[in-house]
């Protein structure tokens, strides 16, 4: 649609500027709430950054998972031919749900290692994922990246100078589609979190997550994703976020509403 942006005669991928849109509204986000609690403030803050290098990380080695054997294929460019192999593997290439396992993991190390209740810090930074994902998921549309399955139904949107989906082929837009669920799981998350606590919240928003990804996933059309047997990866993984959502949600320790275990 709109892939790349001129800035004083610099070229910029969309899917950056949304990101980095994305993050900006995140971060409006925890410093409009953190006023309310001066004494979490810069717990918040540390946890959003390292929640931040952890989706980054995660992100690029489930991508590079994806396309294992030609990143070993194509390794020894990385001397002869770096920049072609920096901008191939390095520099584009993120998977979602890695970005999700890594944010998980690093806002849990943080925690333990700090000392602070993983459940409150999950519950404060929870809205801020599917904002930064839907943010995300526009840049992808953008670019014609993640594309969707051809489509007659009338709803389809054709890219016109994608250098990743087809061109002048009605699409399904998954990444739209995406977004809007997203932005839905943003509102709920924002509203009713801090009443449900930080367990049970991070387990529905992974659980209705997972459910919606896995449907979303039979109407993508890109095949550089991953598969294994007839399901891709990322469904295989959202058959995991659904029981891992259903098993943080039945672990809830019971405590008075309002409060975050």
């Amino acid at each position: 649609m709109f892939p790349y942006l001129r800035v004083f005669g610099k070229t910029i991928p969309m899917y950056g500027i949304c990101a980095v849109t994305g993050v900006l509204f995140a971060v409006m986000y925890l410093k409009l709430n953190a006023r309310k609690e001066k004494e979490l403030e810069a717990d918040i803050e540390l946890a959003f950054v390292y929640s931040l290098l952890g989706a980054a990380i995660g992100a690029k080695l489930l991508y590079l998972f994806t396309v294992l054997s030609e990143f070993l294929h194509d390794l020894p460019f990385v001397v002869s031919a770096t920049d072609a192999f920096l901008n191939t593997y390095i520099y584009a290439g993120f998977v979602f749900y890695g970005g999700m396992i890594g944010s998980y993991c690093a806002l849990w190390l943080h925690c333990r290692i700090c000392h602070i209740s993983f459940p409150v810090m999950a519950e404060r930074m929870l809205p801020t994922f599917p904002l930064i994902h839907a943010f995300g998921r526009i840049g992808c549309f953008c670019m014609g990246c993640c594309f969707g399955r051809p489509t007659d139904s009338g709803l389809g949107i054709a890219f016109h100078i994608s250098e990743y989906a087809p061109n002048h082929v009605p699409l399904v837009p998954v990444q739209l589609i995406e977004a809007s669920v997203e932005f839905l799981l943003f509102g709920l998350a924002a509203k009713y979190s801090r009443s449900l606590g930080g367990r049970v919240s991070l387990g529905l928003y992974t659980l209705i997550y997972g459910a919606a990804r896995f449907l979303l996933e039979f109407y993508r059309g890109d095949g550089y994703r991953g598969f294994i047997g007839p399901f891709s990866l990322s469904q295989l993984i959202s058959v995991a976020a659904v029981v891992f959502g259903i098993l943080l949600i039945r672990k809830r320790s019971p405590s008075p509403a309002g409060n975050s275990e």
